[in-house]
């Protein structure tokens, strides 16, 4: 069953001391699959895909703009790779995350903290903080 949903999102990202912010306010759609919320949307400005498979313990992020593809896999604790695909080819990335709260509030709406680093082999490309929040 899909659910239209409004879709807030808050993103912290620190490179090489820089500091950016980064809010968008979306509507998508929300499917639930056992324990597995997935929310699709595509963003009104940059008109990238958005796909969030959200696990009690896991996020899956996948984006889409363009030529270009991101791939994202965060688990609390652990280094996972990730690919990010670009028109001159891809990218192998590894994201290692530091911190995941996932907390349902009803079936269809949820808050969902993440912190993680992102490398390029071993240079540290930037620190995130993505706060996400969602409801029907």
């Amino acid at each position: 069953m899909q659910v239209p949903v409004e879709i807030k999102l808050k993103t912290v990202q620190t490179q090489a001391g820089e500091i950016e912010k980064f809010e968008l306010l979306e509507q998508g759609e929300l499917t639930r699959k056992g324990e597995t919320i997935y929310l699709r949307y595509t963003e009104a400005k940059a008109g990238a895909q958005t796909i969030l498979k959200i696990k009690p313990a896991e996020l899956l992020l996948t984006r889409r703009q363009g030529q270009l593809a991101l791939q994202l896999n965060l688990v609390e604790g652990q280094q996972t790779n990730a690919k990010y695909k670009t028109a001159y080819g891809i990218i192998s990335l590894v994201a290692k995350c530091t911190t995941y709260k996932y907390e349902p509030l009803a079936e269809t709406s949820g808050e969902l903290k993440v912190e993680y680093l992102l490398y390029s082999g071993e240079e540290l490309l930037g620190e995130y903080k993505l706060e996400l929040q969602f409801k029907a």
